[in-house]
């Protein structure tokens, strides 16, 4: 055999498995750093203005596991909660206050004298604002760890692709609903879930389905154009 031909080497298109496989595998791959990244999130969101910070940091080391890169659990999710520090707050308060005044609408709109049909049309708006706000959460943070981007454009890019995507929105959603709603329902029993699991299974879930997105629609030109050797071997394009 002729040692010296260059074989034909790996392509970088090269099909992977389904993202369906790969997110059981990644499970059990990583299980113990999941498990452990679960525990260390909820520590961090002790002080509950922390939560958006938290979460950034959780969605970046997650993402990683779920392309099959490499992310150092602990210090990552510590240098990335204090780099979206501002952002991540943001996003919380904001996400408090629109939730709050959703409810107290869905409230009033449920309990004030008024029509049948305005009392209907009122309250499929306030659901329907209750769903963006719970699809733009699940763009928010791969999208703010992902791209060197503005807040504003991060939470415009987010509302455009949960516009954009409402059965993918519906499958995150109702994959978050069974796991958290089968940990309210079998609670306290539960409880080893919520504090080791539950968090960062279904943060796992929403990169799979979301990070293919933000490659194909959000990655900007020169973020896809060629790069030298040198570039690929020593920098970081994650």
């Amino acid at each position: 055999m002729n040692y010296d031909k260059e074989g034909a080497g790996v392509s970088k298109t090269e099909d992977r498995r389904p993202g369906f496989v790969r997110f059981f595998y990644v499970i059990g791959h990583r299980f113990w750093q999941i498990v452990v990244l679960n525990a260390l999130y909820i520590f961090a969101c002790l002080p509950i203005v922390t939560i958006g910070p938290a979460t950034a940091g959780m969605t970046y080391v997650l993402r990683n596991y779920s392309q099959e890169k490499h992310a150092d659990m602990f210090s990552d999710f510590v240098d990335k909660c204090k780099e979206h520090f501002k952002k991540g707050v943001f996003a919380t308060v904001l996400t408090a206050v629109v939730g709050v005044l959703a409810w107290l609408a869905f409230n009033f709109y449920t309990t004030a004298q008024m029509g049948a049909t305005m009392r209907v049309l009122a309250l499929i708006v306030v659901i329907y604002i209750f769903y963006m706000l719970l699809s733009v959460n699940l763009y928010l943070y791969p999208m703010m760890v992902s791209f060197d981007l503005p807040f504003k454009k991060v939470l415009k890019n987010s509302w455009i692709l949960a516009t954009y995507k409402p059965l993918r929105n519906v499958a995150m959603l109702l994959f978050n609903a069974l796991i958290f709603g089968l940990c309210v329902w079998f609670f306290p029993v539960s409880l080893p879930v919520l504090l080791f699991l539950a968090f960062t299974i279904c943060n796992l879930f929403n990169n799979f389905m979301i990070y293919p997105l933000l490659v194909k629609y959000v990655a900007t030109p020169a973020e896809e154009k060629p790069v030298s050797d040198e570039e690929i071997l020593f920098k970081d394009r994650t």
